[in-house]
């Protein structure tokens, strides 16, 4: 028996579907998308694809280059002087050193910013500043706060700490320290920000439930505050980690890679070697030994984000 019209279902085939899909949303989607995908093609995608090939080849400033295969790869290893085994490990300790003072200093200042504090917003603001000011700026500040003039060898005189200044940025021993320093200075607000946001996020009824179940201000921050902190800590890690191990603007305003290379990050080597020393393929094989370290660290913390959700 036939079922009455205003009962009846309609169905929609798989080519009626697809017919809809490919209508004009499916082209007024594109054309949207469009102008952002050029532009990250054109500032993203060819750059780093010309610098691949680039370091397939020997080329020299004004010049031209040919194909060398994986020449300019073998020299950074069998070449002594070529200072890459030391930039791999100066990358590391600095990365390494950067981001475990900032993670602490950013728990610590978001834990403190997070209270109900007076004149909370204005120590809010004064916490960004280190953030919101340049990065040359910043180098050219500490370079005059560690310089023999500067206060802290200022302070050591006055007071006779030492029996003579103290040349942070001289020293094989200080130089790395001294740096690192600086850059946890002006990375921190980043870290302290991302982790503040997380915190507010929490909802106020779990701190309040575990207070009443008699958890302390340390179990309270173990048992809550860090589990639901991890995808903030893991992105915020991966970012600063990226720009931290890339960036060479301190490197260039305070130490210039020494001394005696030991401030020379890889970035940085890679810089020596294009522009001074007019070894474009060389320097871009430098440059393209990072990528293998980005990519295992981005896969690794998104497969732990997806396995979270």
């Amino acid at each position: 028996m036939a079922q009455p019209l205003a009962t009846r279902r309609t169905i929609t085939f798989p080519a009626t579907r697809a017919r809809h899909l490919l209508g004009p949303h499916w082209l007024l989607g594109w054309a949207l998308v469009a102008p952002t995908t050029v532009i990250v093609l054109a500032l993203l995608a060819y750059p780093f694809i010309y610098a691949v090939i680039l370091s397939f080849q020997e080329r020299f400033i004004g010049k031209e280059g040919h194909w060398v295969g994986f020449a300019n790869y073998t020299a950074l290893l069998s070449n002594p002087d070529s200072h890459f085994v030391s930039a791999v490990f100066v990358t590391l300790g600095l990365t390494a050193g950067a981001i475990t003072g900032k993670l602490f200093l950013g728990l610590g200042m978001a834990s403190v910013l997070n209270q109900d504090l007076p004149a909370r917003n204005i120590l809010r603001g004064l916490m960004f500043l280190p953030w919101a000011i340049p990065a040359v700026v910043t180098a050219y500040a500490w370079r005059f706060i560690f310089d023999t003039t500067g206060p802290i060898n200022g302070a050591i005189a006055q007071f006779h700490l030492l029996h003579d200044y103290v040349l942070f940025f001289n020293d094989t021993r200080l130089a790395l320290p001294a740096l690192i320093a600086v850059v946890i200075w002006a990375g921190t607000p980043f870290w302290t920000m991302n982790i503040l946001a997380g915190m507010q996020a929490i909802p106020a009824e779990l701190y309040e439930a575990a207070e009443i179940d008699g958890a302390a201000t340390l179990q309270r921050f173990r048992l809550i505050t860090l589990p639901n902190l991890q995808h903030v800590l893991l992105v915020t890690c991966l970012l600063s980690t990226i720009w931290t191990s890339a960036s060479i603007v301190q490197i260039f305003v305070l130490t210039a890679g020494g001394p005696d290379y030991a401030t020379t990050t890889l970035p940085f080597l890679s810089y020596l070697v294009a522009v001074p020393g007019h070894q474009l393929g060389a320097g871009a094989a430098i440059s393209m030994t990072m990528m293998p370290f980005y990519l295992v660290l981005v896969y690794f913390l998104t497969r732990r984000m997806l396995q979270q959700e």
